[in-house]
């Protein structure tokens, strides 16, 4: 275990003086717990017995020079009980790691990121400020000599190595909220390029004193006000730079601390974070973004090689710098879904596509089910624990030590210290792309799959009857809704298993092709408006939950059931569900934007409502009561106990768009909806669904409607059949220059409009939307079936 040297700061104002005073008050306490240890042993005492008592100052433990003391017995000292050392327990306010040192000192150093924590904050100290008249003095004039430029190096680097300096300069007069940070940005980007412009030295000053303060802010940051100088040092255009530069490993010692110290901060301070990252500029939180993600993919590549197959977990899972720039991303993602600024694509990472991904997956499983984001901490350190006595082991004294496996803080109430020994990127899912998360749901799927078909097999050897392998489904084309319900809720069961799908009464075997079929007729059917499950809007074109439907609860069952099959078994569905659904698949509140996209007539009503300034009450003459079509039939429905009878006011009418929100998205569809649920869970609940965010469920059900890019699906197009009589093998390149039938296809393809493409696209692969994580993913194959004949294979689309 590391011995951590703990830093003893005496009240002197010589900088030169602290470090003297630290390192020679260190060996000396150590000397004096040897001596204890020494002097405590069972050898020791015995020596005792022999020893010279009349002897002055050469008993092990006694100060240099000790005189003799009152009370002692001709000459000799009485020997004195040692006071124990109280230690406590707490975490380095940069990279967690767990410490233990003596409550009476002032400050320790992690040997870990070796940052300096004071314990007890360094006293303030008045000195020189960065304001708006300074930056525009910078702009305006010119220091033409050496001593006037030297002022404002020694200013510049006073400034950015003093807590209290930075804090206090850039200021906007403004009070610190939830929404203001009291820094002018504008200010702070034009100081950052005045200096670059000026003197790349200065620059260099800058960074350099940066990191000093970022070493030792001087003080455990627990307060929004501590937060400036962070933000101040994050608005630096060089690190921002490309990782190409000379300087590249001088800004990767910056930024890991600077992510350190973010991520390591309390609830309270993270919330306020949060806040001030929501309001800033897109271009602003978008660049942000990247720096952090490119550091994740710099530390990262140090692990990567091209002989292990791909960065295994046991070398990143411990590196405190990946967990830091994670929780900091984790704090940019939550400020992204407060308001949206970026894609939720620009938070995934290139490079962790290479990592061994279901290996983090199954850690992710054994160590607990959580996403861990940022650690919120109530408190850096822990209280005293007596645990320091004369017995106590050598390393105990005034030595921090920190644990092999660093964790996250006991504190957060979804992270324990027994959990999460080990960094995952399962733990923040926002770094995984769509094609990550998909191999780990296709993992999972497999693994359950598995697991039924050996159940199968051990029941066919143990009870010596035939199970099938797979989940066989025989349905009737007439009868397809009535077949599908009766055969699914019969093997309720078996659902993991493969599933194989056959028509009665047709031959065929089932490789892909008539599961795919079964899909679109089923879900054709059940999504028919004749039939009265869902109701379409005619604005929008999505469909919702019939709440007035005479169809039981297994009709709603079946379908959840077939969206959960429809992932585990890869396949796209047609259909015109709402955003709102896969939210709230995923427990996500429903909000106006929601209804926006659900029922654009009701949302621009109900957002005229909130934006009228006149009396509301007399304008609109509303109760808190919604209406709702019944075959025809406008009905009224209290929102509220006794709102028919409540108006609705200016007051209230928040309140009141509220309660219609909720009514139309969970109050009157909770018949239909929950079975609904309830069938999906049944197929695909397993851990790797809570990986996903609900645009991405989105895209694994309904595909992609991005623009169809027909050079780049021919760049994936397979050709079965094609080629030389004597059946040598051809490139595609070869095929496709000896095959002019192959470009004429192509060619008509080019030369469609959408729409026909579309269908084609249909008729090929059985959607006309393309997968979720792109067309080079979509299976495209074109088959020659025999030689040439005079027989002709139209297409027609109309």
């Amino acid at each position: 275990m590391p011995v951590l040297s703990p830093s003893v700061s005496p009240p002197s104002s010589s900088r030169q003086s602290n470090r003297h005073n630290r390192t020679h008050s260190f060996p000396a306490a150590i000397s004096q717990v040897i001596s204890r240890q020494l002097h405590s042993s069972p050898s020791s005492k015995k020596s005792s017995k022999h020893a010279d008592h009349s002897k002055e100052g050469t008993e092990m433990g006694s100060p240099p020079g000790a005189a003799e003391q009152p009370g002692s017995l001709n000459g000799q000292k009485l020997a004195t009980k040692e006071p124990s050392i109280a230690l406590t327990t707490g975490l380095c306010m940069c990279c967690l790691s767990s410490l233990r040192y003596p409550v009476s000192i002032p400050c320790f150093r992690c040997t870990v990121c070796q940052t300096t924590n004071d314990v007890t904050p360094l006293p303030s100290k008045p000195g020189p400020t960065i304001a708006s008249e300074y930056i525009d003095d910078l702009v305006n004039a010119e220091y033409v000599t050496e001593d006037a430029w030297k002022k404002v190096e020694d200013r510049v680097v006073g400034v950015f190595q003093s807590f209290d300096g930075l804090s206090s300069s850039f200021s906007n007069g403004k009070k610190l909220t939830f929404s203001e940070t009291g820094l002018d940005f504008g200010q702070i980007n034009k100081f950052y390029k005045v200096i670059l412009s000026s003197s790349q030295q200065l620059m260099g000053l800058v960074l350099k004193s940066s990191e000093i303060l970022l070493k030792r802010p001087g003080r455990i940051l627990s307060s929004p006000s501590d937060l400036k100088f962070l933000l101040i040092i994050l608005e630096n255009p060089v690190l921002y730079a490309a990782r190409s530069s000379q300087s590249s490993s001088h800004h990767s010692t910056i930024l890991k601390r600077l992510f350190g110290l973010i991520s390591s901060l309390n609830a309270n301070c993270h919330h306020y974070l949060v806040n001030w990252f929501a309001r800033l500029p897109a271009e602003s939180f978008r660049a942000k973004v990247e720096l952090i993600n490119s550091f994740t993919t710099h530390r990262l590549a140090k692990f990567s090689s091209s002989r292990n197959g791909g960065v295994k977990i046991e070398t990143y899972g411990a590196d405190w710098r990946i967990r830091a720039a994670a929780r900091t991303l984790s704090l940019f993602f939550a400020a992204n879904i407060q308001v949206s600024k970026v894609p939720t694509s620009l938070f995934y990472n290139t490079l962790v596509d290479y990592i061994d991904i279901t290996h983090d997956f199954d850690i992710w499983e054994k160590q607990g089910i959580s996403s861990a984001g940022p650690v919120f901490r109530t408190s850096n350190h822990a209280g005293p624990s007596q645990t320091g006595s004369s017995n106590s082991p050598v390393g105990t004294a005034k030595t921090a030590f920190t644990s092999s496996l660093t964790h996250d803080s006991s504190s957060n109430p979804a992270v324990t210290p027994s959990n999460f020994t080990t960094f995952t990127f399962c733990q923040y899912p926002f770094y995984l792309s769509m094609g990550s998360k998909i191999t780990i749901l296709e993992y999972d799927a497999r693994r359950q799959m598995e697991i039924k078909a050996r159940e199968a097999f051990f029941s066919t050897i143990n009870y010596k009857r035939i199970v099938q392998p797979h989940l066989v489904l025989k349905i009737r084309r007439n009868c397809i809704i009535e077949d599908s319900l009766r055969q699914i809720s019969s093997n309720e069961m078996e659902l993991k298993k493969g599933l194989k799908i056959e028509f009665i009464g047709e031959d065929g075997v089932d490789a892909g092709g008539l599961r795919k079929e079964w899909f679109l007729l089923l879900v054709r059917e059940m999504f028919d408006p004749l039939n009265g499950m869902f109701m379409y809007d005619d604005e929008s074109n999505y469909c919702w939950f019939n709440h007035s439907t005479f169809e039981t609860s297994d009709q709603y069952f079946l379908v959840g059931v077939v969206l959960g099959l429809a992932i585990y078994n890869s396949t796209i569905l047609d259909i015109h569900l709402p955003p709102a659904l896969f939210k709230k698949l995923l427990g996500c509140a429903c909000t106006m934007e929601d209804l926006i996209l659900l029922k654009p007539s009701l949302a621009r009503g109900l957002q005229q409502l909130l934006d009228y300034e006149g009396n509301v009450e007399e304008t609109f003459c509303r109760d808190f009561v919604a209406e709702h079509d019944v075959y025809g039939s406008i009905v009224q429905v209290p929102l509220i106990p006794g709102g028919e009878n409540k108006p609705v006011t200016n007051a209230n009418r928040q309140e009141f768009v509220n309660k219609y929100i909720q009514f139309i998205f969970d109050v009157s569809v909770t018949r239909q909806f929950q079975p609904f649920k309830r069938g999906f869970y049944h197929v695909i609940g397993g851990n790797a669904l809570t990986l996903f965010r609900p645009e991405e469920i989105e895209l694994l059900v309904r595909g992609s409607d991005e623009g169809l890019d027909v050079e780049a699906l021919r760049s994936v197009a397979v050709y079965d059949g094609w080629g030389n009589s004597n059946h040598t093998k051809m490139s595609i390149h070869e095929i496709e220059e000896t095959e002019p039938l192959i470009n004429w296809f192509w060619e008509c393809f080019a030369n469609m409009d959408t729409a026909d493409q579309r269908r084609l696209l249909t008729f090929v692969t059985g959607s006309d939307r393309i997968p979720a994580t792109g067309i080079a993913n979509l299976i495209f194959k074109i088959s020659k079936l025999g030689e040439d004949s005079e027989r002709y294979l139209l297409f027609n689309f109309k």
